[in-house]
This record gives structure tokens, C-alpha cells and sequence, in this order.
């Protein structure tokens, strides 16, 4: 899938209607039998996801403005946070699971930062070889994800990483640009994403784990 592909999956999946908002999702954290631990996965997921974005665009910018300290600080945090999306499913799937989803995160990273690397280089190859990546990538943790729990359709999302990443090269872009305007929608639109994503994953743990909530 080339950048003009990805981009194009990214505009019509934001142009279609939002996912329901899930009222019944939890922390895989909380005490079972709770009432607030459904509500308290949700909170928790959706922090981790925004933080996950936060950083990359800090990445994105402070590598844009040739800050390095800036930019490895940024970078440090990603992973950190990864670590801690990783993390936070293990209790209810083991720390192997967890290891192979941050295993997957990590690849996730790496291409994006691969793309705003090369993008800051003006390097056209390197940045169609890190959505390549991207683009693999996406369909590895839906498959993951998918497996694990088999109330997260594969394709729905490989759609729905697939967009993330379309945002992720949407913004990089729009920063080299000097397009602010479009990338203070992109940031939006991005961050709404993680949202709907982490509301998706955690309704899908309360389904398959009712016991735990």
C-alpha cells in the first residue's frame, strides 16, 4: 500500500460515522464484581492511547525543528508508553502476551519514526519503506489482538490501525508543510481515534472476561 492508498483509507474511514461509544468496558486492573470497573478500563485505556499519540507528534515536532533533546526525550516516553499499554493486558492474558504486543508496538513505532526521519531527510524511499512497514504492521497486531480475543474482527481492525497510521503520515507530512491549520485537524481527528479504539478493546475485554468486571 503506497502513501496515496493509505491516506485515501484514512479520509474515507473519518468521512463514515463514529463507532458507538461502549458503555460497558473495564480496567483489566479493577476488582471483579465492581461496578466501576468497566468504567475504569475505559479511563484507563483511552489515557494510554492519547498519551501514545501525544508523544509521537512531540517526536514528530521536536524532530521537524532539528531539537534532538527534545526529540529523544519524546521518543523514550513512546516507548515507555507502549510498555504500558503492553502491561496493562497482562493480567488477564499473561506477560508472554504482553511481551509479543510490545514487541508489535515497538515495530509500530519504529516505522513511524522511520517516516518522520526520512521525511525530515527528504529521503522518498525511506518514507515509502516505513509505511510499507506501517501498513504490515497494522495487519500483525489485528491479528494478535484478533486471536486473543475473538470479539475484535481481524479486518475491522486492520481498518482501524490502518487509519491510525494513515494519521500518523498525515501529520508528519503537514508538519514538514508548515501546514498547521490542517495539522491541528489531523490532531483531532487522531485523537479521537485513539478513543474509539480503546473504547473498542476494552468492550471487547468485558465481553470476554465478564467475571473480571
Amino acid at each position: 500500500m503506497n502513501i496515496k492508498t493509505l491516506l485515501m483509507l484514512l479520509i474515507t474511514l473519518c468521512s463514515q460515522p463514529v463507532w458507538s461509544q461502549q458503555a460497558e468496558v473495564g480496567h483489566t486492573m479493577a476488582v471483579a464484581g465492581t461496578e466501576s470497573g468497566a468504567l475504569n478500563t475505559r479511563l484507563a485505556l483511552r489515557d494510554l492511547w492519547v498519551e501514545h499519540v501525544f508523544w509521537v507528534r512531540s517526536y514528530a515536532i521536536a524532530n521537524q525543528q532539528g531539537e534532538r533533546k527534545q526529540a529523544d526525550t519524546a521518543a523514550a516516553e513512546v516507548v515507555a508508553n507502549a510498555a504500558s499499554i503492553a502491561n496493562s493486558l497482562a493480567p488477564l492474558y499473561g506477560q508472554p502476551a504482553a511481551d509479543q504486543l510490545l514487541k508489535l508496538l515497538a515495530e509500530h513505532w519504529g516505522a513511524v519514526k522511520h517516516y518522520s526521519d526520512a521525511a525530515v531527510a527528504g529521503q522518498a524511499q525511506g518514507k515509502n519503506t516505513a509505511v510499507e512497514a506501517l501498513t504490515t504492521n497494522a495487519k500483525a497486531i489485528a491479528n494478535f489482538l484478533a486471536t486473543a480475543n475473538p470479539n475484535l474482527p481481524e479486518t475491522t481492525l486492520v481498518a482501524m490501525l490502518s487509519a491510525h497510521g494513515g494519521h500518523h503520515i498525515a501529520q508528519i507530512d503537514q508538519l514538514g508543510n508548515r501546514d498547521y491549520a490542517a495539522e491541528a485537524r489531523t490532531w483531532q481527528a487522531m485523537r479521537e481515534h485513539m478513543l474509539v479504539l480503546a473504547d473498542t478493546l476494552t468492550a471487547a475485554l468485558v465481553k470476554q472476561f465478564p467475571d473480571k468486571f
